[in-house]
């Protein structure tokens, strides 16, 4: 998986792969950000209480997490880009509730109006089937880089 010639360990991204990689997680979650930020903008915050189609609902506990989708998304690309695992960490965690919530209305609103709840899949499933592959090797990518900076001679001086 590695692309320089310089030596490391196969278990660990090469500089450009995890560049690569990071760029891929950055634009997801500002796409992300901004979508649920203009979703902010057009409806009044936690207001909303109907699903997308005739006959379905929305529960509170879920518009408060999307709602709060539109400061996560931000904050695990800033997080990406200055504490690399802390982004690792929270991009999963974020990523996870986005399938658990929408599973979840996926039975409700198919048992409420037999409304099929899919749109979400084309973007986040995508998104988690790619964290799924490259998120253990960017952790372990961040900590073997981490160690080294920090056993680094320059750093103890």
């Amino acid at each position: 998986m590695t692309t320089d010639s310089s030596p490391q360990s196969s278990r660990t991204l090469s500089r450009r792969t995890e560049i690569i990689f990071l760029v891929i997680y950055c634009i997801c979650f500002s796409f992300g950000g901004f979508a649920h930020l203009m979703d902010l903008v057009v409806n009044q915050p936690l207001a909303r209480t109907t699903g997308p189609a005739p006959g379905t609902t929305l529960p509170f506990v879920w518009n408060v997490i999307s709602t709060s989708f539109a400061l996560f998304n931000p904050l695990t690309v800033v997080l990406l880009l200055v504490r690399r695992q802390a982004g690792i960490a929270l991009m999963v965690a974020v990523t996870t509730l986005v399938f658990v919530m929408n599973l979840e209305l996926m039975v409700q609103w198919w048992i409420q109006a037999r409304y099929v709840h899919y749109k979400w899949l084309y973007l986040n499933g995508t998104l988690g089937l790619f964290q799924l592959v490259t998120a253990p090797w960017m952790w372990r990518t961040a900590a073997a880089r981490s160690a080294a900076q920090s056993a680094s001679p320059a750093m103890a001086g």
